[in-house]
């Protein structure tokens, strides 16, 4: 032991790799530690009534310093004395701080949020985490839609009714706020059940307008407009367009693939010498890995994104314009198509209507795969009817990479053909979907 002063507190680091503990000679109990990466902290150790031996935190240096971990100290031992648990009373204080912290939605959400990064926001042993995407977009539907009306709002006082009318006016508002809205404030009122907070979820049940599926079928010319504005921004009126999303849009035309795993595509998910993109589970809505054939089309694509970042030492394929640490936000995607629908006039399409064109045309008579196949490049495994069945007992065993290559390829060769405006000889798409 040796007395504590401010110096030796401030300045004590402990060897590599280990921990540093000293013990305060003023204050017997007091301990002041250093963890290996400097993190300084204080705690009081004592016996209590029974004589088992405690130790109580006393917060962190320097938001606690030297006297007031004295101070602290003192107190701690004097409740000791009397008698008291002083560890079963900061942990009693604990609780009952979560409890009113959990009291009103916003407390809850934050809390949601945490458990759910863990895995732990279903209760029971431990699930898998939420994929940081989704907790951000969950967060900030959140925080932007339901805490205005509901964060300062007492959980248990939030009616059944309130949510339904909530809902459904912001479904009238956006086609698919309502349903993001209910979803969220019925899964943070589960969060509150298995918190003790309320009895039940009254948001269990809650129908809401769905917004109709997609329909939009782009024609041969609009995927003609559509790839030019792209290639070509320059030379479309009022269209400001980036050429490495240029080449995002077209990269997610050619692989079908949806807007979100297309900007988040790494250069380490590319095999070039197999002509494949391994997307992680991670990565997929479906939380299973997929592997996608590359064509000729796809693989020039990536060669223009290697040309347009020349010198750019990110491993994202379309590192975003502001860190090389992060890829095209997936909402900046979007807008982009939108800005090029606008532009040349080809309708309402969205970057989801690029899969759904891609995927009829697959299945259509100008191409002719079925609809399983078509639905393992796209890894829609909510496809419907018996291709489901088996897309979901089978999709783990065999991926289907020889099938899904001829598809693609197929498709990259019609694509080619519908932009460029010239006929290829009529047995090419043939010989590239029997091959």
């Amino acid at each position: 032991m040796a007395k504590l002063t401010n110096d030796i507190v401030k300045n004590a680091m402990p060897d590599p790799g280990k921990r540093l503990e000293l013990r305060d000679d003023v204050e017997a109990g007091l301990i002041f530690r250093v963890t290996d990466k400097g993190v300084r902290s204080w705690s009081v150790r004592y016996r209590n009534a029974a004589g088992e031996h405690r130790r109580k935190n006393l917060g962190s240096f320097p938001s606690v310093g030297l006297a007031k971990a004295r101070e602290e100290a003192r107190k701690a031992k004097g409740a000791v004395a009397t008698g008291a648990d002083v560890v079963a009373i900061a942990r009693a204080s604990k609780a009952e701080e979560r409890r009113k912290h959990l009291h009103k939605l916003a407390g809850l959400a934050d809390a949601y949020f945490i458990a759910a990064a863990e895995g732990t926001h279903k209760g029971g042993p431990k699930a898998a985490p939420k994929r940081a995407s989704t907790i951000a977009e969950e967060r900030r539907i959140f925080d932007k839609l339901v805490k205005p009306k509901f964060g300062d709002s007492a959980v248990a006082n939030i009616t059944r009714i309130e949510i339904r009318e909530f809902v459904t006016k912001q479904a009238k508002g956006a086609k698919s706020n309502g349903r993001h809205c209910r979803n969220i404030i019925r899964q943070l009122m589960s969060f509150a059940v298995r918190e003790g907070v309320i009895d039940h979820n009254p948001a269990h049940d809650i129908a809401v307008a769905m917004p109709k599926v997609g329909t939009t079928v782009m024609k041969d010319d609009d995927l003609k407009g559509f790839w030019a504005a792209c290639q070509s921004p320059e030379d479309v009126d009022d269209l400001t367009l980036s050429p490495l999303m240029g080449i995002a849009l077209r990269m997610a035309a050619v692989t079908l693939q949806r807007g979100g795993e297309v900007v988040g595509m790494r250069w380490r998910e590319i095999d070039r010498s197999a002509r494949t993109w391994l997307i992680p589970a991670e990565r997929m809505k479906g939380k299973k890995a997929h592997m996608i054939p590359l064509s000729a089309t796809a693989l020039a694509l990536l060669d223009e994104a290697k040309a347009a970042m020349e010198g750019n030492g990110s491993d994202f394929v379309f590192p975003s314009p502001r860190s090389d640490e992060d890829h095209l936000d997936r909402r900046a995607f979007s807008r982009a198509m939108k800005r090029i629908v606008e532009a040349v006039k080809i309708g309402a399409a969205t970057p989801h209507d690029l899969r759904r064109t891609g995927a009829t045309l697959l299945t259509s008579e100008r191409i002719g795969f079925s609809r399983f196949i078509v639905s393992q490049v796209i890894a829609h495994a909510g496809d419907t009817g018996g291709a489901a069945v088996v897309t979901g007992k089978h999709y783990d065993h065999n991926d289907y990479l020889p099938e899904k290559r001829r598809a693609l390829d197929a498709w990259g060769l019609l694509l080619e053909e519908i932009v460029s405006g010239s006929k290829r000889a009529e047995n090419v798409i043939e010989i590239a979907r029997q091959a």
